[in-house]
């Protein structure tokens, strides 16, 4: 290498040096600070709103930890029983959403037999199902919480499967029947691999509307849960306990939501445009 080489190279160094930092800063403050600068923000102007502050927010959220509710139940208490209800529910949403939404998106006939059902019962909102959950589940009300849920996340679980299946391009399964691959090992390599960025999406969205109806669903002849934690300290008007309540309920669900999306990235390496 000549010296004007060296030199040329020495004087290019550092701008891309320089690049590199700014472009690592913006994204830290695009990504991370300004997301949190307005999360902050938000709860500020709600809280003010409500007429507490975020110091009784953080106040009431470290006696939860620490002392408990006027019931004695810690705020871990009452995220561990959350957790399980939306656990359960979720569960069997995912159960029975997913191969419920391959045969339909696979199948004419299980298409045109069991597709206007779904259509029929998916505009009913889940908190429209309370009433009829505590007939069905009156010696259980755990049965009707856990139901609560699940009709939550079933119908986007299954709508995104049928659609992911639906979207299945039909050069790979006819490419398939010519090496003579039965219809199991069709839907085992072709069908499920090529739906299951929409499976996870819909998982995502599906747990989502779940934990959203966990607040409905604990009102239930419930004595502990976040979302009875929320009904009972707005019964006794303590708007700092709602609100810090109201944040667990949301960082729990983005928490949940980030790692599906983590398993996503994991099992789906191939799906370049899932982005952590």
């Amino acid at each position: 290498m000549s010296e004007s080489d060296r030199v040329s190279e020495q004087h290019e160094q550092p701008p891309i040096r320089q690049r590199a930092l700014v472009n690592t800063s913006r994204s830290i403050l695009l990504k991370f600070i300004l997301p949190v600068i307005i999360l902050v923000y938000l709860w500020y102007v709600i809280s003010t709103i409500s007429g507490s502050s975020l110091e009784e927010v953080v106040t009431a959220f470290i006696r939860l930890v620490i002392e408990g509710d006027s019931e004695g139940h810690f705020l871990i208490d009452h995220v561990r029983m959350s957790l399980t209800r939306v656990v359960i529910g979720f569960s069997f949403a995912v159960i029975t959403a997913i191969p419920l939404g391959i045969a339909i998106g696979r199948y004419r006939l299980v298409d045109s037999v069991l597709g206007p059902v779904v259509e029929a019962m998916r505009p009913i909102p889940p908190i429209a199902w309370i009433p009829l959950a505590i007939l069905m589940f009156y010696r259980n009300m755990l049965g009707a919480q856990v139901f609560i849920i699940w009709v939550g996340a079933f119908f986007p679980i299954l709508i995104n499967t049928t659609t992911g299946v639906k979207r299945t391009e039909p050069v790979h399964v006819d490419v398939a029947k010519t090496f003579g691959a039965s219809e199991s090992q069709i839907l085992g390599s072709v069908v499920i691999p090529s739906a299951a960025p929409e499976v996870f999406a819909g998982m995502r969205i599906g747990f989502g509307i779940g934990w959203m109806c966990l607040v409905a669903a604990e009102m239930i002849g419930s004595n502990k849960g976040l979302g009875y934690l929320i009904w009972t300290m707005q019964q006794v008007g303590w708007t700092g306990a709602v609100i810090s309540s109201m944040l667990v309920i949301g960082v729990i669900g983005f928490a949940v939501s980030f790692l599906l999306l983590l398993i996503e990235r994991k099992l789906l390496k191939w799906r370049q445009e899932v982005s952590v």
